[in-house]
């Protein structure tokens, strides 16, 4: 066998000196919300050379060192690049990020500027523009193995090691919360979030109350409060799954309450899961409820309410497409929901699942089954609808009756 390596042969590009004005595939770029001190994803976009012949280009990020922005020409970072070559009709790529300052600002800001294009004279420019946010970030400084990393926002222990007591935190209207990993109420403290407030959690995080603490989250129709991912970029606007969930688990006094008013749940793994504590085998009912008014739990990427041996009481209640259950009520429990529409039509995949599920019964963290009595319960008014024949069911031990319908 004879190999032969024969040279390729290139025609040499032949540079035009005359003015050309390059083709962008787009002229602005555009963040919608950036959170300060943390990076944006990465945008890009294209130059395209229309003249026949190949154009030597400068270019340059107009705000040099300080801008917030950064750019990568065709796989090189940098604040200037001079002599970029573009065949005839030909395109590079452009790749811009941007991470901002903090400015304690409490109200979103506009930060601006320019990529420059300088081709034989002909100058144009890319108008990079981001919308910054500051914010409240809680990051996790405690890492317990079996458990998700976490941070206490109210309660944890003093540097004596004694456990704080008695604690209310308030969340006001000024600036978003961040959370990574999971953010904890801990016993014997509360946490108050008002009207307006907007909470994102990172991927992964979430809200943990935990054992004889308590939330009040108390909107009103005109500043509901949100809880959702921190990606805020419209392809994630009805993503499911970006975040875990909102995990309450019992309280130890009737009055501990805990209460959702006007509140928007989306996009999470799980809206609301509230139970015993799991590590308890033989927990009866909560003493304290789950109060939902005017709330909205949205495209849950498993479920949208998971609950188990608690009592729930709920009142002009949505809640939307999820990948299993949108409610899922399990073990023992009490239950009164007036006004409940569900309405789940998951397109993501296949479901299986009944959009709503009552059971007295649940498999413990050792394997056994464990049945519980459900007090008497009323559904009253309510609408329960999805794309499956079959989006109501009850399956119950019979120990239990079962909730009434109306």
């Amino acid at each position: 066998m004879v190999l032969l390596a024969l040279p390729a042969c290139r025609k040499d590009a032949q540079f035009t000196e005359d003015r050309v004005e390059l083709v962008f595939s787009q002229d602005t770029i555009l963040y919608d919300t950036i959170f300060t001190t943390v990076g944006s994803v990465t945008k890009r976009f294209t130059a395209r050379n229309p003249n026949d012949n190949a154009v030597r280009v400068d270019i340059t990020l107009q705000g040099g060192s300080p801008s917030p922005f950064r750019i990568n020409v065709d796989g090189a970072s940098g604040l200037s690049f001079t002599d970029v070559e573009i065949l005839g009709g030909d395109s590079i790529y452009i790749f811009v990020e941007a991470t901002l300052d903090a400015n304690n600002a409490n109200n979103p800001f506009i930060i601006e500027d320019h990529i420059l294009f300088n081709t034989n004279g002909a100058e144009q420019d890319v108008l990079l523009l981001a919308w910054g946010q500051d914010a409240h970030f809680h990051y996790p400084d405690q890492f317990i193995q079996g458990f998700p990393a976490f941070s206490y926002i109210v309660g944890g222990f003093d540097g004596g090691g004694n456990q704080i007591c008695g604690e209310i935190e308030v969340w006001t209207n000024d600036k978003p919360h961040v959370i990574y990993g999971y953010a904890v109420v801990d016993s014997c403290n509360k946490l108050e979030i008002q009207p307006g407030v907007k909470v994102y959690f990172h991927g992964g995080g979430g809200l943990w109350v935990y054992r004889g603490g308590w939330i009040e989250a108390l909107g009103s129709t005109s500043e509901p409060i949100i809880f959702e991912g921190d990606r805020l970029e419209s392809l994630y606007d009805n993503l499911p799954g970006q975040w875990d969930r909102i995990w309450i688990n019992e309280g130890f006094e009737a009055n501990e309450d805990n209460k959702f008013q006007d509140v928007v749940i989306r996009n999470s793994l799980i809206g609301i899961q509230c139970e015993t504590w799991p590590l308890s085998m033989n927990e009866p009912t909560t003493i304290n409820k789950l109060v939902l008014n005017n709330v909205k739990i949205l495209n849950c990427s498993a479920a949208g309410i998971l609950s188990r041996n608690y009592r729930i009481t709920a009142n002009n209640l949505l809640v939307g497409d999820a990948g299993q259950y949108s409610v899922a009520l399990t073990g023992g429990g009490q239950y009164e929901l007036n006004h409940v529409t569900v309405g789940n039509f998951w397109d993501w995949e296949i479901r299986n699942t009944p959009a709503f599920i009552v059971t007295n019964y649940f498999q413990d963290i050792t394997g056994t089954l464990q049945v519980r009595d459900i007090s008497t319960s009323l559904i009253r008014n309510s609408i329960i609808h999805g794309s499956n024949t079959n989006e109501f069911e009850l399956d119950l031990d019979a120990l239990s009756h079962g909730p009434e319908c109306q």
